[in-house]
């Protein structure tokens, strides 16, 4: 069975706000997706910003609010004005805070950055799953040797693969949905287990004729 969190129009803190140049949107889009099926809460403009909302107070609250800020670097990145204030913004509140709070994450064919020079990142590029296992450890607190030991014996090349190495050092990962896609899987076969959290079993979600092509997808990424 596999757990499924509640994720939109959240109350808790997001895991990791998505600072990145708009030209890098598909990208951000994709990563943003796998981390929430690897039980990375994100906040993402694409999924939360609705027509009339004040871009600029927006995303600042959300910056304050993400406990982490994680700078997606690529060649476009240091392009932007608004990319500058936001990573700006994340090293104000490191020294705020005297805690990591800026998460460089290299995806794209870039000169590291001098604010980043003296940074350790994690290189999406050649081992884009390792990166996210590397992630997940990291905002969920599992230890670098269990992480570093796990991907030595077997490197995940999918989401599922993901999950079978959480699982095997003691970390029961899950999905980060939106409220739709929760109650539709709850629905349909779902258990609540306490607010916002329920088991599910997948292979009988994808097979019912019940529900939506929408979530029969989501659930294919795992399985």
């Amino acid at each position: 069975m596999m757990m499924i969190e509640r994720g939109a129009k959240r109350t808790a803190k997001p895991d990791i706000f998505i600072s990145h140049s708009s030209k890098d949107k598909k990208a951000a889009l994709h990563l943003a997706k796998v981390l929430n099926f690897c039980s990375i809460d994100v906040w993402l403009d694409d999924w939360e910003l609705e027509v009339g909302q004040s871009l600029t107070d927006e995303i600042s609250k959300a910056m304050n609010e993400s406990r982490y800020i994680a700078i997606l670097i690529t060649e476009n990145y240091n392009k932007t004005v608004w990319t500058k204030t936001e990573y700006k913004k994340a090293l104000s509140r490191e020294q705020k805070e005297q805690r990591t709070v800026m998460l460089p994450l290299i995806i794209g064919e870039a000169v590291i950055p001098d604010f980043l020079e003296d940074k350790m990142y994690i290189d999406l590029r050649a081992k884009f799953f390792n990166g996210v296992v590397n992630l997940v450890g990291m905002i969920h607190s599992i230890s670098r040797f269990r992480i570093s030991e796990a991907l030595n014996d077997s490197e995940p090349e999918n989401v599922g693969d993901i999950w079978r190495l959480l699982q095997s050092i003691g970390f029961e990962p899950y999905v980060v949905l939106g409220n739709d896609d929760f109650q539709e899987m709850l629905k349909h076969g779902g258990h609540l287990i306490k607010e916002d959290y329920a088991t599910f079993d997948p292979f009988e979600l994808k097979n019912s004729g019940k529900v939506s092509n929408h979530v029969k997808a989501l659930i294919g990424e795992l399985i």
